[in-house]
């Protein structure tokens, strides 16, 4: 068995390449405004797994030992928190509140709205969520949550590094294999591969940008892995020979 966690924190003003032209800093003589969290930034991410071969009937003798003896179980767990989430400012996600932009959208920036008073439940998939349209939301309540931010004001607002964390993931993987002795030199082996074996259903964050301008639909949930990833239960069978 093997496990791994990792723990990290990513920080910086957006992780973009220099040919990004169009991405520029919300104030150039004060780039602590905008440095925060990277949207690659996921805290915790954990992963384990472990091949477990029954040491009964190894040697495969008679049919009993053929028929419990030669199997190998193997799943795979992961885990992990969610990425920052920006809120961008509306309408229209501009990015002008600190002179870094203009009304429209040739530049982009790390410009987030800003909270003034404490968000609705928010995390996982809510169902019936108020203003979801019948999606499920990040939000508890779309709508209040849509009403507890505003846009970045020039002169009073200082940080612009306002992020939501996204929702978690796991998933779990899982293999089985069958060697079955027929001679000395010779045996046959049937292998089954699970992926998602649970078929869990992972729901994907809002899609960016996503801000204010979404309006009472703010914090939609885009849809799930299985629609847009191909992220249902697939099994694969093989089966081989040895000599």
């Amino acid at each position: 068995m093997q496990s791994n966690l990792t723990w990290s924190k990513a920080l910086g003003t957006g992780a973009l390449v220099q040919a990004t032209s169009g991405f520029t800093a919300d104030d150039a003589f004060n780039l602590n405004e905008m440095y925060g969290p990277q949207f690659y930034n996921r805290k915790f991410v954990y992963n384990v797994f472990f091949v477990y071969a029954p040491p009964f009937y190894k040697s495969q003798t008679g049919m009993m030992g053929r028929l419990l003896g030669g199997w190998t179980f193997s799943p795979i767990f992961t885990t992990g928190s969610g990425q920052p989430l920006q809120v961008w400012p509306g309408p229209n996600f501009t990015t002008q509140a600190f002179g870094e932009g203009d009304s429209n959208d040739n530049y982009l920036s790390l410009e987030s709205a800003v909270p003034i008073g404490p968000l609705p439940a928010h995390g996982r998939a809510y169902y019936n969520a108020p203003g979801a349209g019948g999606f499920p939301s990040i939000f508890k309540n779309g709508t209040g949550a849509v009403s507890s931010c505003r846009d970045p004001i020039l002169g009073l607002d200082t940080r612009d590094t306002s992020y939501l964390t996204g929702l978690p993931y796991w998933n779990l993987d899982f293999s089985i294999r069958k060697s079955v002795r027929v001679a000395e030199s010779v045996s046959t082996e049937f292998q089954a591969v699970f992926v998602n074996v649970l078929n869990h259903n992972q729901w994907l964050d809002p899609g960016q940008p996503w801000g204010l301008a979404f309006g009472s639909s703010f914090g939609t949930l885009l849809g799930s892995a299985q629609e847009n990833l191909g992220g249902n239960r697939a099994i694969q069978v093989a089966a081989r020979v040895r000599f």
